[in-house]
């Protein structure tokens, strides 16, 4: 494979990935990544890229393996750790995902601050699913601190807060009958 081969073959599994239509179009985003993985199979990036195209393809027992790969190649990645997370996520294993999701977080270098908005939401709505509903809203309102633009986190807030709201207006009990 040429030097630049495994870029090209990256960019088009990118590619694919992000405007797919159907199946057919991850399937061959897959092939493209495994065509990238034979020349660099230690290579993380392309590991992340494979366990996000399987993810969208709802294999997950597959997506988990390739993210562990991306994490083994890269222990120190920010975004190998969210992206373990988010599969963990999707298997409802939140206890392993909330710890993944620190992890990306105590990882964070100088030049992830792109990832910073995506781990707030993730590490909310799994606080969410583990029904700690309270450090859910925390965490979305520290992300919007951080990301003060963020629709993501905006949209992930809202639904908490007016649950809350709901929950705060309870009947009292001896009313009039």
């Amino acid at each position: 494979m040429r030097h630049d081969e495994f870029d090209d073959c990256m960019e088009m599994a990118r590619a694919l990935l992000g405007g797919y239509e159907g199946a057919g179009d991850l399937w061959e985003a897959n092939e493209y990544v495994n065509r990238a993985l034979r020349a660099r199979p230690s290579e993380p990036e392309a590991w992340i890229l494979k366990s996000q195209i399987l993810s969208s393809l709802d294999d997950d027992p597959a997506a988990l393996a390739a993210a562990e790969m991306a994490v083994r190649r890269a222990p120190r990645a920010a975004e190998a750790h969210y992206v373990r997370a988010a599969v963990l996520a999707d298997l409802e294993r939140y206890p392993d995902a909330l710890k993944a999701v620190e992890r990306a977080f105590r990882h964070m270098g100088p030049d992830d601050d792109w990832l910073l908005e995506d781990l707030y939401y993730e590490k909310a709505a799994i606080l969410d699913a583990l029904d700690r509903a309270d450090e859910a809203m925390a965490t979305f309102e520290t992300g919007l601190k951080r990301c003060p633009e963020s629709s993501l986190l905006k949209a992930g807030l809202e639904p908490l807060r007016r649950e809350r709201m709901r929950r705060a207006f309870t009947v009292i009990p001896g009313g009039r009958r």
